[in-house]
């Protein structure tokens, strides 16, 4: 197979997890009798497209900031230093599951779903398994098959 073609491969992997674990968030709701499947249908695919498209977007201008500075070269004079670029890259990498989880938690409420305890928990569990999955899984197909 071709190297586009194992992209592909990878993209597929992505998109493929990103829809399934939506379902199976929409299943996890439904089977434990916090609202119908559609509703929570609707919240999970509400919550994910809302919170990968602004996680997606946070992380992508702290990568092209950074990027910037490193291809002009002004990361030499960059005053904040190393501390600074890692501080940048920790926002970036905790920014999208954190703002998913609150998105999760803020629906749950609007949608009169869950409250309290276990809504919190909820939301933090399904968007770091999902962010996780959905890109560690792919990740991890792109390194056994580009090596």
């Amino acid at each position: 197979m071709s190297s586009a073609g194992l992209e592909w491969l990878i993209v597929f992997v992505f998109l493929l997890f990103v829809f399934g674990l939506t379902f199976a968030e929409a299943l996890w709701l439904s089977k434990k009798n916090w609202a119908a499947f559609g509703k929570s249908l609707v919240f999970a695919v509400t919550t994910n497209v809302f919170g990968f498209s602004v996680g997606f977007f946070a992380l992508f201008v702290v990568f092209l900031v950074i990027f910037m500075l490193v291809w002009d070269g002004a990361i030499k004079n960059y005053k904040y230093g190393d501390a600074g670029i890692i501080a940048a890259l920790a926002f970036g990498a905790l920014f999208f599951p954190l703002f998913l989880a609150l998105c999760k938690r803020l629906f749950l409420r609007i949608l009169k779903i869950q409250t309290g305890r276990a809504a919190w928990i909820f939301s933090f569990v399904s968007s770091v398994l999902l962010v996780v999955l959905s890109l560690g899984v792919p990740c991890l197909a792109g390194f056994l098959l580009f090596r």
